[in-house]
């Protein structure tokens, strides 16, 4: 495993943790993994039902509508836990800002985005061209 896989890994999981999501459900799984895959290759976000579910449901072995149903449950928890108030502090929003809870997709998204981000400014990982 490489350095920015590690670190990918380790804030993905610190992320998902202070949202409150709990790590014994298997949509924490499902999102950590779905959100390292899109890290690797952000089109996945593209028809994240047709590729990304079901590329993360052969790794354990369930259906892409079994991933998207635990990861739908999981984010349900943590927001009912923490109203997602942590994504706030680490989009630098006030917390009047996020008055919704995201969908899996879009907390995807946003997760991949701020690991690439402090992946890049920590020189782990090279800036694209759509970065600059």
């Amino acid at each position: 495993m490489t350095d920015f896989e590690l670190f990918a890994r380790e804030e993905v999981t610190k992320i998902l943790l202070e949202l409150g999501i709990p790590a014994n459900l298997q949509g924490f799984r499902c999102l950590q993994l779905c959100a390292l895959k899109v890290i690797e290759d952000p089109t996945l976000l593209r028809k994240v039902t047709k590729n990304l579910y079901p590329l993360v449901g052969k790794e354990f072995a369930v259906y892409g509508g079994v991933v998207e149903r635990s990861m739908r449950h999981s984010t349900d928890i943590g927001f009912y836990k923490t109203g997602f108030k942590p994504l706030c502090k680490l989009y630098n929003m006030s917390d009047e800002k996020w008055t919704y809870k995201p969908t899996s997709s879009e907390l995807i998204a946003l997760i991949a985005e701020y690991v690439r981000f402090k992946a890049q400014k920590s020189g782990l990982m090279p800036a694209t061209d759509d970065d600059e």
